[in-house]
């Protein structure tokens, strides 16, 4: 009966050292996805600030009306370095994954709408490192971030609230009476 419990004891501290394990390997994670996004709003954020007057001009060059583009020159940085701030810091982590997750869909829904051509023109220059990048590519490098983001929301048990929103549940098919 003894050997048993040794037994028992010995597979519970195996267990515990797993999870512990599989716990500091699902933070090490979280914390790369978080530098990973920080470094590109922090990049896309100063690029933009650094040097207004162009953003202001490459914003104007889009399909918003002139007052919207002119709000969006400065409050697009400001989001983006909201999103550097709180994926900075664990108390503020879950937020910024959240933030950078909607940040880039819809920054990716936007190239997708260009590609398109539902504009009539190609509206968007962007600028620094995917100035000359195909639509294409750069559509496939917002949804690389995308896709990091979500996994970062997982990691930090954010799927319940994701699975919800997107209605990723199992859907049950009735057949229909036959009367």
């Amino acid at each position: 009966m003894k050997k048993k419990g040794a037994n028992m004891k010995q597979y519970i501290r195996h267990r515990h050292q797993k999870i512990k394990s599989w716990l500091g390997q699902k933070e090490i994670k979280t914390k790369l996805i978080s530098a990973a996004l920080c470094l590109l709003f922090f990049y896309a954020a100063y690029s933009k600030l650094s040097d207004y007057d162009g953003a202001l001009q490459d914003m104007r060059n889009q399909v918003f009306p002139r007052a919207v583009a002119d709000v969006f020159t400065w409050f697009i940085p400001c989001l983006e370095s909201l999103a550097v701030l709180l994926l900075l810091f664990p108390s503020g982590r879950i937020a910024g994954l959240w933030l950078s997750f909607g940040l880039m869909a819809v920054f990716s829904l936007y190239i997708a709408i260009v590609m398109t051509k539902v504009f009539g023109r190609v509206p968007c220059s962007c600028g620094g490192i995917l100035e000359d990048i195909p639509y294409p590519v750069h559509l496939a490098f917002n949804l690389v971030f995308v896709a990091l983001a979500v996994w970062g929301l997982y990691l930090q048990n954010q799927w319940i609230k994701l699975k919800y929103m997107f209605h990723f549940k199992r859907r049950k098919e009735v057949a229909p009476e036959i009367g």
